[in-house]
């Protein structure tokens, strides 16, 4: 697996799982920039120490140089070559990365960004470096959201407009992932107008438009009846944000810029991995956590080759997401979910709460609430926190895992038919979802449909390579819910 060096912002070395090994010294982030730019990735020893200590007497610029290589040693290890006077990067362990990038206005991100370092012959070769990248930044990988000022004809109408608006635009940068700008700030993105009319009822009529800000054209138009009602907001916004998301993916449809989102939620494992081998390129602390919540699907799954080295990779994952941003939704959400796969109870409950305080509207985090309030035992309040991810984009990206936390949480409260109806249309949307599945066979021979039970048994059989009646009856088996509620005589049914 290959180091990633990349040089466009910040200058930043990442090993192969995600994890940052920039060095802390500023000379030597200087000679990363310096070898990752030069030919073949390999620069003379007197090259690297005329444009970093031109000032220094050369004894002392000598021995500054062997600190700093020593110091690029611990964080590159074996991808620092070394010759007879010559210094270099193996091509084969380090990977430079040089796209051009866009900043949250739409303009090109500066060649190792904050790079300060107080020598003439570098800041002269680093502003010359700079400008000769400068005319190939290309537009943004992914269309900016371009927020325009609701019109309409009441301040409690275009009120009721700029919270809708504010918040779909918001979650929907945070799934894209792009940045939400004002209009005056960038020439390029999908741009988002709305007219908001008030109606007698204290309600408005939205009608909202979406446009390619750089030519103008429409791409879509939809109107909505607003109401004060808090479910009336978030159903919109929801709404919204999906209009949002898939835009932008219908104007780069395949684009590895964007979260894997047909993936990051499904029950297939090629596809799981695929979308963990997408999101490894990726910066920052939510792809690391989306990449925790890969292997809680896989260990839930039943679809890890090793389940303890699962866990151990997706706490590291979630751990290291925290470090970079403790207070973040995402990020604090699949933290909980990986503290129930635990069974850390109180912990779990203590990371959702703190998230849907972050976050009020956030639908993973009333998720992961509903999974630790399930572990706790409060079954009324774990339905009543994922009954309220159906109001958010969530319910549409994955509603097989919506709807599978939703029948758990009817199963909890005895509302059988209702949890199989849940888990027959999550099934409805993936075939191959094993919780599904082994809900569907219980229930269904609970209900006397032993046909049924036998055809979702069938199924799992296949799906499942070692699936077998006695392992579903076995304590370490994930059937937690469908045990406790004493559902699991079709293990005993020799079907």
């Amino acid at each position: 697996m290959r180091l990633r060096l990349r040089l466009i912002g910040p200058v930043r070395l990442t090993g192969p799982e995600g994890n940052d090994r920039t060095p802390t010294g500023r000379k030597a982030c200087g000679m990363l920039a310096l070898l990752g730019t030069a030919p073949d990735l390999r620069m003379p020893r007197s090259q690297v120490q005329d444009r970093l200590w031109s000032q220094s007497p050369p004894a002392q610029g000598a021995a500054s140089l062997r600190q700093a290589i020593r110091e690029l040693r611990q964080a590159l290890g074996d991808g620092l070559l070394a010759g007879n006077g010559w210094i270099g990067l193996d091509p084969a362990a380090v990977a430079v990365d040089l796209r051009p990038m866009t900043g949250p206005t739409g303009q090109p991100v500066e060649f190792a960004e904050g790079l300060d370092i107080r020598d003439p012959e570098f800041e002269d070769w680093l502003r010359d470096m700079r400008l000769s990248l400068e005319d190939r930044a290309p537009e943004p990988d992914v269309p900016l959201l371009v927020l325009t000022e609701p019109k309409g004809d009441s301040p409690s109408a275009q009120l009721l407009a700029g919270c809708v608006l504010e918040e779909a635009s918001a979650r929907a940068a945070a799934l894209l992932p792009t940045r939400v700008v004002q209009a005056a700030d960038c020439l390029t993105g999908l741009r988002i107008e709305s007219l908001a009319v008030a109606r007698p009822d204290n309600c408005a009529l939205l009608l909202m438009v979406l446009r390619n800000h750089k030519t103008g054209a429409q791409l879509w138009a939809q109107h909505y009846s607003l109401s004060p009602l808090e479910a009336s907001l978030r159903r919109v916004s929801a709404c919204v944000t999906l209009t949002l998301i898939q835009a932008a993916r219908q104007l780069m449809p395949g684009s590895e810029a964007l979260y894997p989102h047909e993936d990051l939620f499904s029950f297939t494992r090629s596809r799981l991995l695929s979308a963990d081998h997408r999101l490894k390129r990726f910066d920052g602390p939510v792809p690391q956590a989306l990449r925790a919540f890969l292997r809680y699907t896989l260990l839930i799954e039943r679809q890890a080759p090793d389940m303890r080295e699962a866990f151990g990779e997706g706490e590291d994952l979630s751990r290291q997401a925290c470090a970079m941003a403790p207070g973040d939704p995402t990020v604090l959400s699949i933290a909980a979910l990986m503290k129930s796969w635990k069974g850390e109870v109180s912990a779990a409950l203590d990371l959702a709460r703190l998230a849907c305080r972050m976050a009020p509207g956030h639908d993973l985090a009333h998720l992961a609430l509903s999974q630790a309030l399930t572990d706790a035992g409060r079954d009324g309040d774990a339905f009543a926190a994922v009954a309220r991810v159906g109001f958010g984009p969530i319910a549409a990206l994955g509603q097989p895992r919506w709807r599978l936390h939703m029948a758990v949480a009817q199963i909890r409260l005895g509302r059988l038919a209702d949890a199989e109806e849940s888990a027959a249309i999550a099934l409805s949307h993936a075939p191959d979802c094993r919780p599904a599945l082994r809900i569907l066979a219980a229930l269904r021979f609970k209900r006397g449909d032993v046909a049924g039970a036998a055809a979702a048994i069938e199924t799992l059989r296949q799906v499942e390579p070692d699936f077998s009646l006695p392992l579903m009856a076995s304590p370490e088996y994930p059937v937690r819910t469908l045990r406790r509620a004493g559902l699991l005589d079709v293990t005993r049914s020799g079907l």
